[in-house]
């Protein structure tokens, strides 16, 4: 379901919400409900014999699919801040990032909505740690590098991000 279609009534005044191009708008006080992407984090990390690190899900979206690790970035939190909790939380390892690969579009549905999203993946370096499965991800595996195209992963997204790091 299109996030624009669910907010009905306006949190403001109570008054109907109308469907705007971009953004619905309170039809009596004008308030406008910005539908702008969620910005989430990742990380490509490569151990010493050119293995990359690739997590498996452990709730929906995509349960039981490949991904990088990471998550949402927390209001407050930078990119660096963010990506550093989220792997301790997903891996329990500590990690430096080393630098950004890109910024890639997606939606992620989630209770039926469809929430747009935008992930940054960074490359990074295991600094302390050993890596578990904890948190949300199942188990956690090393591709080389000519495997990881074909494992089922999540998003579409993340071929994008791993061809651009691997180029």
């Amino acid at each position: 379901m299109d996030p624009k279609k669910i907010y009905k009534f306006c949190p403001l005044c109570g008054q109907k919400m109308i469907e705007k191009k971009d953004n619905p708008q309170c039809s009596s006080c004008g308030f406008i409900f910005y539908i702008n992407p969620a910005p989430g984090c990742c990380a490509i990390i490569e151990n010493d014999k050119q293995q990359i690190l690739l997590v498996k899900r452990k709730y929906d979206p995509k349960k039981g699919y490949w991904d990088l690790p990471g998550g949402f970035i927390a209001p407050g939190e930078d990119l660096d801040t963010s990506t550093k909790r989220e792997l301790r939380e997903e891996l329990g390892i500590n990690i430096e990032v080393k630098k950004v690969v890109g910024s890639y579009p997606n939606v992620y549905i989630f209770q039926n909505v469809a929430y747009p999203t935008l992930s940054i993946v960074v490359v990074a370096k295991i600094v302390g740690g050993h890596p578990h499965p904890a948190d949300d991800i199942t188990e956690y595996a090393f591709f080389p590098r000519e495997q990881v195209f074909q494992q089922e992963l999540a998003f579409f997204w993340i071929k994008q991000a791993l061809e651009d790091y691997l180029i």
